[in-house]
């Protein structure tokens, strides 16, 4: 037996392609909430965690568990930077959080 495979790309707006992380992002992080670190001014963990998965401190630094912006990458086939990029604007909107930078980082704050 001969298998047929087709190889579909869609164009899409950058607008569109960060609605789409932004939707996928409201429901991979359902359930997160939002703590006081120790490390961090803000630690985003999910319910009986040990550790965050996203951390934030002033001036505006956002730090994101690798495995996060792993994802991203991966599902979306886009660069690491741009995957921070959107993950930090994603974070600025949804909390009202100024980002002036997204980084990866291992998120070792302990709630």
């Amino acid at each position: 037996m001969v298998g047929i495979f087709i190889d579909m790309k869609y164009i899409i707006t950058e607008d569109r392609l960060e609605s789409v992380i932004f939707n996928f992002l409201n429901s991979k992080l359902s359930g997160i909430k939002k703590l006081n670190g120790e490390n961090y001014d803000i630690v985003f963990t999910f319910p009986n965690k040990k550790y965050g998965l996203l951390g934030w401190r002033q001036p505006g630094d956002l730090y994101v568990f690798y495995t996060l912006t792993n994802e991203i990458e991966d599902v979306f086939g886009i660069k690491r930077s741009d995957a921070l990029y959107v993950i930090g604007r994603y974070v600025a909107g949804k909390y009202n959080l100024e980002v002036k930078t997204a980084m990866e980082s291992w998120i070792r704050d302990i709630i």
